[in-house]
């Protein structure tokens, strides 16, 4: 990785016996992506792969050092802060998906490759890896470790996977859930849909969350994320353009980290409005 670049966090998040969860985040000025490695006793399974190339070669780096091989990958989503880190660095073994997200992926990685590398140039990846087998809703046992898989619907995107470890007290949610950071807020008309998800997520039993921006959360941060999200809907319909909802925002939460968010989908929300 560039030495000119501020070092990622890595760390083990949870062990239990032979199994351990590392968590791998990149800096807050690249979103704090995070992605996980759940370590069993002879085989890897990867989430999600970074954002940028520097940042997704890192983390398969550190994914080698293990000394295991890597069973496969889950890509949690669409977004290509999640899927541009696995086509660069993890062409090479099975990437699941929800046929969801593989057909977003057909249909339009190109394109939004193309037009990140316009901008970008190297941080993004040379081609673009489409997930080759498709990840269902149901129980998959990988290396001892139970991974029961599920499907969201209407909450930061359309469709997403998320993981439950029953084993672990460990719910992989990714960006249904921000831990400490600003939030991508998709659509200030529809979000009822995301917030019935984090009320369930809040009483689903677990307390430890794998989420895709900042790391873990627990279920405060679970309540945080709600209040945040209904707090971001009412300044956004009180707000006359970009700058002026992203003033409020800060000025209510000025504690959260990642405002860089705020730019990349605010003009998203104001869309046909003018200064």
């Amino acid at each position: 990785m560039d030495n000119q670049l501020p070092p990622p966090v890595i760390k083990v998040v949870k062990q239990a016996g032979d199994v351990k969860i590392h968590v791998f985040i990149s800096p807050e000025a690249f979103l704090a992506n995070a992605t996980y490695i759940i370590e069993g006793p002879k085989e890897l399974v990867i989430i999600d792969g970074q954002f940028v190339v520097p940042f997704a070669m890192a983390f398969r780096g550190y994914a080698d050092s293990l000394g295991k091989p890597i069973n496969r990958v889950y890509l949690s989503h669409e977004h290509p802060d999640h899927f541009f880190g696995v086509s660069a660095a993890f062409g090479d073994v099975p990437v699941y998906a929800l046929a969801e997200t593989i057909e977003f992926l057909k249909a339009n990685g190109e394109q939004i490759r193309q037009d990140r590398a316009a901008v970008y140039g190297g941080f993004v990846p040379a081609s673009i890896v489409v997930p080759n087998h498709v990840a269902k809703p149901g129980k998959e046992v990988i290396d001892g470790i139970t991974y029961e898989l599920e499907v969201f619907t209407d909450g930061e995107v359309k469709t997403q996977l998320a993981i439950r470890l029953p084993e672990l007290n460990t719910y992989i949610v990714q960006d249904l859930i921000y831990s400490g950071g600003h939030i991508y807020i998709h659509d200030v008309k529809d979000a009822d849909g995301w917030i019935k998800i984090l009320e369930g997520l809040k009483t689903s039993g677990y307390d430890l969350f794998l989420a895709g921006h900042g790391g873990t959360a627990d279920k405060n941060e679970v309540q945080a994320n709600i209040d945040y999200i209904k707090a971001a809907v009412k300044i956004a319909q009180s707000s006359k353009d970009v700058e002026s909802y992203k003033a409020a925002l800060l000025a209510a939460y000025p504690n959260r980290i990642g405002a860089a968010i705020i730019d990349i989908y605010a003009p998203m929300l104001f869309a046909g409005t003018h200064s």
